[in-house]
């Protein structure tokens, strides 16, 4: 082992110690390091906490995978979002995880991967012979993956399966190591499709540090092909760039889509639209006419733009319009595309960070086209409202946009996502512990969802309230599975009932309102209320395995009736003393 290898380790090391302190002291290390090796190793995705959890499926019976996550036109899929993509696509991938809180890379991992993936990656696979050996969340996720795939088959996308080994090693794979993820890789492949793609990617200490340094590129230079016009009002440059600088502009290292520069966009990529049928046949043609002739352009939207030299170096750019055309760009340099000195107009616009000027600008730029449900929400005033009332009296950051806060180093538990958020008061205050564990886009892009949760109606205390109550409960659970597991293994199975068991427990009601829910006194959600509530949840999910032992946890749990009949059972019960 080299002097610098083993610096790497140690400067890791110090690394996982103080972000473990600052971020998620309550997780265990060996999960803490899980969590850091999939926000790292997904890093191209930009994923945020929510959705980085949403595939971590690490915990008994997990078959050897820590975590697993499907992307679709680099957009990573939900429990319901598949159901608002276009029905064509150009790739579908398939992202699995192992991280192993370790210094060296082991035969064996790769043997479980090799033995449990083709059988959970099976269209055929049989459920209740895996049920007993996979945990509901594993299932889950792999069957998300496999039901995108076959929903977009007619589309024939390119399909790519990621898998990544990541520890805190010096060195990379010992041969043996090496040749055992070579067969796995050439195998994997023709299990999917005869064109899948298949990769193996190996995560030492120097990696995972290299790319924790990295982070999230606040900086971004654009090469111009002549000198910018600037205003005289306030700072802002219109400039030609030559096709191929943009489209390094909006990518990675490895040239994946920058999905952070498009955060504030309004509007999402349309997918095979007349529009953008166009704007790509107009990529393709072979004529002499310039790109930017037939094209609106792009606007940026900066914190600060400085000309140097034939670039301008920006500082935090958002994308605010030309997300279609981006990926237009995009998709045609990904399949061989060259710029032949043909450039696109772009417009960087520095605004006042204070003030309205930044959403008024995102909403113009936007407003040419008809909009899909939810794509304005995090500029709406009951979305600011919620993020300085949460701030203010419950110490929370809401995050309208995403990541924002969790790149600035804030611990884990008090940032809040809009989805998570949306979740969270649908379980507790609107008692739909199944909706909330069945949805999450849908809660977001669905008006009549959207109109239940965000509305300027409601007491803004109540949504501090509604993450009182899970952050309680989530600290509760964390204890309790230290002693014994939990059926079905997942959390969130019994985090969202138990968070709907309690506003019957607290008020005491059989139908309380909002304003029963604010009166409560929290200090009675204590052990022994959440010990007992967690028992009679325990029995009923053992009662609906008993009548159908093939739906498993994960399926019972995202049903109206299991709610129904939890509800039921809570009003009945005479030691929770809920008045009639």
């Amino acid at each position: 082992m080299t002097a610098a290898q083993s610096n790497d380790q140690r400067l890791l090391n110090r690394i996982l110690e103080d972000r473990h302190r600052t971020l998620a002291p309550e997780k265990s290390r060996d999960d803490f390091f899980t969590y850091f090796a999939a926000d790292n190793a997904l890093q191209d995705w930009d994923l945020d906490y929510d959705e980085i959890m949403d595939g971590i499926v690490d915990g008994a019976h997990d078959c050897g995978i820590d975590g697993i996550w499907t992307f679709v036109d680099e957009r990573f899929i939900t429990a319901d979002s598949h159901r608002f993509l276009s029905s064509r696509a150009n790739k579908i991938e398939l992202v699995i995880l192992q991280a192993k809180n370790t210094a060296g890379y082991q035969e064996s991992v790769i043997e479980k991967l090799h033995f449990h993936l083709p059988a959970l990656l099976d269209m055929s696979r049989n459920e209740e012979e895996l049920a007993p050996h996979t945990n509901a969340k594993l299932l889950d996720r792999t069957w998300r993956f496999l039901q995108v795939l076959e929903e977009l088959a007619s589309s024939f996308p390119k399909v790519r399966i990621k898998v990544i080994y990541a520890n805190k090693a010096a060195e990379g794979p010992h041969p043996n190591v090496k040749a055992k993820g070579d067969r796995l890789r050439r195998e994997l492949a023709p299990l999917i499709t005869s064109d899948t793609v298949a990769d193996l990617e190996y995560l030492n200490a120097a990696d995972l540090r290299e790319r924790t340094a990295r982070g999230a590129k606040a900086v971004a230079q654009l090469v111009f092909t002549e000198t910018p016009m600037s205003t005289s009002l306030g700072e802002g440059y219109v400039c030609l760039a030559r096709l191929d600088e943009y489209y390094r502009f909006i990518t990675s290292d490895n040239e994946a889509l920058r999905l952070e520069l498009f955060e504030s966009n309004v509007r999402d990529y349309a997918g095979s639209t007349m529009v953008n049928n166009a704007i790509g046949d107009t990529l393709k043609s072979g004529t002499g006419e310039d790109f930017w002739w037939f094209n609106n352009g792009v606007t940026i939207v900066a914190d600060a733009a400085q000309i140097a030299g034939k670039r301008i170096v920006v500082k935090d750019p958002q994308i605010v319009n030309g997300l279609q055309t981006s990926h237009e760009v995009y998709s045609y340099f990904q399949q061989g595309g060259h710029h032949r000195d043909r450039s696109l107009l772009v417009k960087i616009v520095v605004a006042p960070e204070s003030g309205t000027a930044r959403d008024r600008i995102i909403r113009a730029t936007n407003s040419q086209t008809q909009l899909p449900a939810g794509a304005l929400r995090a500029t709406e005033s009951i979305q600011k409202d919620i993020e300085e009332s949460l701030a203010y009296s419950g110490g929370y950051r809401y995050e309208r946009r995403a990541s924002h806060y969790r790149n600035l180093g804030l611990p884990l538990d008090r940032i809040v996502t809009m989805a998570r958020l949306a979740r969270e008061f649908t379980a507790f205050a609107l008692r739909e512990p199944h909706t909330a564990l069945r949805h999450s886009d849908e809660l977001l892009l669905n008006e009549t969802y959207y109109a239940q949760i965000f509305s300027t109606r409601h007491d803004l205390d109540i949504y501090r309230l509604c993450l009182d109550v899970h952050t309680r409960l989530r600290g509760f659970l964390q204890e309790y599975t230290a002693d014994q597991p939990l059926l079905g293994e997942s959390q969130e199975n019994w985090l969202y009932p138990l968070a709907s068991m309690s506003a019957y427990t607290l008020t005491r009601l059989r139908q309380p309102t909002e304003r029963d829910l604010l009166n409560i006194d929290l200090d009675h959600l204590d052990d022994e209320l959440m010990q007992r509530m967690t028992g009679t949840l325990d029995t009923g999910f053992k009662s609906a395995l008993r009548h159908s032992k093939a739906s498993g946890v994960d399926r019972i749990a995202r049903t109206p009736e299991f709610t129904s009949r939890l509800r039921q059972s809570v009003v009945s019960q005479a030691r929770f003393h809920i008045q009639h």
